[in-house]
């Protein structure tokens, strides 16, 4: 019977998501709320359908605790069916999601129009970048930003490992943190027809304040507060969610290899090997995707990603084909690591496209540093909302988002091309990539270069639209776009180290 009323409600759903949609994409060129109009009367159908067809009835508590300025909601996902009620119910927000649901047809189509923050879970580092700074938009732009700090659906009565990006965005923004816990997976489970009869009960807990304190201890707090009432609703302490690792097959592959114990159960170890006598040492990472041997040369030294099926004697001849490339990254590293990183205190000079910027301390009485002459503007950072050095940072990523798109709107034009999609990158070895979908990346540490080195990477990612190789179609493709690339070239590799200090 359950399977019977679910598989309606599922007929249902499939019937009645492409009309709403449609009318999402109709209404966006008269009305910036019309998708969000009807996103929210097509969540609020669907869990009226959930109670009429499956019996699945919902009650919210702490209304009250939600306020009317933007926060930072911290939510248990356990379910779809909370996917639905916060455009169902909760005032104007965006929500964070993996990327790969923008793709489903038509539910996809339509979280598109919504302004979500679409993340790859595949790049971390990526990820929590883009949380920071967009989260930042849009909190500024008076939305509401939804979060899943475990960052994956977690059954009911068990937990996962949080995620701080949540408290550290509110820390950043000056904005509390709304907990949210809810029994959604109890009743509406992973499987389409497996929606059975029952309450679902949602909790908002009080605001935790972030202003003047760490994101972390307000990651900590709210995620303290959700699986205590968590533990409630339950009536027993949840379990620690063990997530299946993408690379159990790896493992098992490199023990079959005979590969040495620790690196065929943990995919990384030190080794040693010997070239032009001079001892190198490496570290082996295994990659279930991967399908090429990848040398990698960061702040941490050599890594070789490997192939599951790939074993150490062709990571060592990749080395040694490679073993000037390497030279020259590792001589290059071990300069940057030698570089002494800023100390973030007031009136000292940080580095700001091609010039300097003071920093200055937003005191109530004015700053307190007495500031030399300066022809740009200070960089202005208030020390109650956080680490000064995550705040710098978060200064820098937003004026990147503003000041990159119109330099890759520029060179795509250039080419005859529409804009394509940016994001911005914490990545250790590149300054940009572009994918073969077309989407680009830059770091936000090019804010500190020159605006003739920032323009030879953005004249370099676009140019990769027209040619993904590096082939000499692809440098007479930059040379058209941007003549004195040369130039721009050689002093961003020059200056390389000192606009990686921080």
């Amino acid at each position: 019977m359950i399977a019977l009323r679910s598989a309606l409600f599922l007929v249902c759903q499939l019937l009645l998501t492409p009309p709403f949609v449609s009318l999402m994409f109709l209404s966006k060129p008269f009305s910036a709320r019309g998708p969000r109009y009807f996103s929210g009367a097509w969540c609020r159908l669907m869990l009226r359908l959930g109670t009429l067809l499956c019996g699945v009835r919902f009650e919210v508590e702490g209304w009250e605790n939600l306020p009317q300025e933007p926060c930072v909601i911290l939510a248990k996902h356990q379910s779809a069916w909370e996917t639905m009620f916060f455009p169902a119910f909760v005032p104007p927000h965006c929500i964070v999601l993996k990327r790969e649901i923008l793709s489903i047809p038509f539910f996809g189509w339509g979280m598109a129009q919504l302004d979500p923050i679409a993340i790859d879970r595949d790049q971390p580092r990526e990820a929590f970048m883009q949380v920071q700074t967009q989260g930042l938009e849009r909190l500024k732009a008076g939305l509401h930003v939804v979060i899943f700090p475990e960052g994956t659906r977690v059954p009911f009565g068990y937990k996962a490992r949080y995620a701080p990006s949540g408290g550290l965005l509110a820390a950043a923004a000056g904005v509390p943190v709304v907990p949210l816990v809810h029994n959604a997976g109890q009743i509406w489970r992973k499987g389409l027809l497996d929606k059975h009869p029952g309450l679902i009960q949602v909790c908002l807990g009080p605001p935790i304040p972030s202003v003047g304190r760490e994101g972390l201890a307000v990651s900590k707090e709210a995620e303290q507060w959700i699986e205590a009432r968590l533990e409630q609703l339950s009536g027993q302490k949840a379990v620690y969610y063990v997530r299946k690792k993408k690379s159990a097959a790896a493992r098992t592959r490199g023990q079959v290899l005979g590969l040495p114990a620790p690196a065929a159960a943990q995919g990384l170890r030190h080794y040693r090997l010997h070239i032009d006598q001079q001892e190198v040492v490496y570290q082996v990472a295994r990659r279930a995707r991967r399908r090429s041997i990848g040398l990698i040369v960061n702040h941490s030294g050599l890594t070789v990603a490997l192939p599951p099926w790939v074993g150490l004697q062709e990571a060592e001849q990749a080395i040694r084909a490679q073993w000037p490339w390497v030279q020259r990254k590792l001589a290059h590293w071990q300069r940057v690591n030698a570089l002494k990183a800023p100390a973030f205190q007031e009136g000292e000079a940080l580095p700001w496209m091609g010039q300097t910027r003071l920093l200055r301390f937003d005191h109530p009485q004015g700053s307190l540093a007495l500031e030399p002459p300066s022809p740009l503007e200070p960089l202005e950072v208030d020390p109650s909302r956080g680490p000064v050095p995550e705040l710098v940072r978060n200064w820098y990523r937003a004026r990147a988002l503003e000041y990159l798109p119109e330099r890759v709107a520029y060179f795509a034009q250039q080419l005859g091309r529409p804009t394509p999609p940016l994001f911005l990158t914490n990545a250790r070895t590149r300054w940009g990539s572009c994918n073969s979908r077309g989407e680009i990346r830059l770091h936000w540490r090019l804010m500190k270069a020159s605006p003739a080195e920032i323009d030879y990477v953005v004249a370099h990612e676009v140019a990769h639209l027209v040619h993904l190789d590096h082939s000499p179609a692809f440098w007479a493709t930059v040379a058209r776009i941007y003549p004195p690339f040369q130039a721009a070239r050689k002093q961003l590799q020059a200056n390389d180290a000192f606009y990686r200090q921080f």
